[in-house]
């Protein structure tokens, strides 16, 4: 009974890490901008097209892994290393539904397996004007929002941006809600700092992946989405 009860807990947290795929994908095919936890992997990917989002979801949360290590230093556990397989899980997921066709790589690198795929979303017509772009938007935030409650019941292992910013509450003894805020902030800060190195002015935000008002937008109403949810359904 207990092995059943934790397969369909596996389940339920890869289920709802498809749905936050599936929403990251939607935000950049808005243009206006992909969501915050993915705003630095974004800004890479559209730099360096060889290497797909995923690829650089893979290595860019890998990264937040080792932060956790210099964070915590003696109180780094198993659970944290954990956040490196799902790391690269969650970015063969971005690619796999995704609206590109991509090759399946770890982190950028070859792993044996040739030619390229089809991500599932690829056929979604892209948006021809700004009320559909938002439209787009909007129905992100909520797929993202929505992933986010499904991921976080079976309590697994965080994703490494949420593992960061309960590693930073652990040794500041802060709320983890200010501290998730603080890593969000500090993502989307970096990506524009990368976008504006990289592309050399805001001209850029007319790409796709890229910080935008849909990266604001959505740090601010992703976590209203999972809190209404979970008042919903808090008795269920």
């Amino acid at each position: 009974m207990k092995i059943l009860r934790f397969v369909l807990r596996t389940l339920t947290y890869l289920l709802g890490l498809a749905v936050i795929a599936v929403g990251i994908n939607l935000s950049k095919l808005s243009h206006l901008g992909i969501s915050p936890v993915s705003s630095i992997p974004g800004v890479l990917s559209a730099k360096f097209p060889t290497a797909s989002l995923g690829s650089m979801v893979i290595v860019v949360y890998c990264l937040l892994v080792l932060i956790q290590f210099i964070v915590l230093r003696g109180k780094f556990r198993i659970k944290n290393v954990l956040g490196v397989p799902v790391a690269i899980v969650f970015g063969l997921l971005v690619d796999f539904v995704g609206i590109s066709p991509f090759s399946i790589t770890l982190a950028g690198f070859s792993v044996g397996i040739p030619g390229k795929f089809n991500g599932l979303m690829q056929n979604i017509p892209a948006p021809t004007s700004y009320p559909i772009q938002f439209c787009y938007l909007i129905v992100s935030i909520l797929v993202i929002g929505i992933g986010v409650f499904i991921y976080l019941k079976p309590k697994l292992v965080p994703m490494p941006a949420e593992g960061l910013a309960a590693a930073i509450a652990d040794i500041s003894g802060r709320p983890f809600g200010n501290c998730k805020t603080l890593v969000d902030v500090s993502m989307i800060s970096i990506a524009l700092l990368l976008q504006l190195l990289m592309f050399g002015g805001f001209a850029s935000f007319a790409s796709p992946g890229v910080v935008r008002e849909g990266t604001i937008l959505s740090a601010v109403c992703v976590g209203q989405v999972v809190k209404l949810l979970n008042r919903i359904f808090k008795k269920k």
